[in-house]
């Protein structure tokens, strides 16, 4: 069963400045509380490359309980400024992460969507797991934020 965890954020910046940004992955560790660590063989992803991420959760917050994963992701789009989408295999489950990006009076509004499947035992796991990716999802967007209008 696929689950769908989807935010906005205004922020201060030109689209094509975010899209630099955010299509890094081995960045995402500045924004992203999950995301630990990724590496690719190429310095700009394009339709096709693949990279991959160490990501960390912890499903029973606040105890010590981390489940550490590694994912295999492949670049589905690449619309500079406008879109970005990656599919990505794990063990134990499945997920795509959509970027849009719509200009704003402020700059840009930022989508992300998170669609993504548990599956095996990862699926016992998964009804702790959506609330702390819900709230993780947002707390990454605020961060993103701050990360990028400190820089401007």
């Amino acid at each position: 069963m696929k689950d769908e965890i989807r935010n906005d954020i205004e922020i201060a910046c030109t689209p094509a400045e975010l899209f630099g940004y955010v299509t890094q992955p081995w960045l995402w560790h500045e924004w992203h509380p999950n995301s630990k660590s990724a590496k690719a063989v190429v310095e700009t992803l394009s339709e096709g490359d693949c990279f991959d991420e160490v990501i960390e959760l912890q499903p029973l917050s606040p105890l010590p309980l981390t489940l550490r994963r590694k994912t295999h992701y492949k670049v589905v789009t690449v619309e500079p400024g406008h879109h970005w989408l990656v599919e990505g295999e794990m063990s134990g489950g499945w997920l795509q992460i959509d970027y849009r990006f719509e200009p704003s009076e402020t700059g840009v509004r930022f989508i992300r969507t998170l669609t993504y499947e548990a599956q095996g035992a990862n699926r016992l796991f998964a009804p702790f797991l959506k609330s702390r990716m819900k709230a993780m999802s947002l707390l990454a967007l605020r961060n993103l934020k701050a990360h990028l209008e400190a820089r401007a």
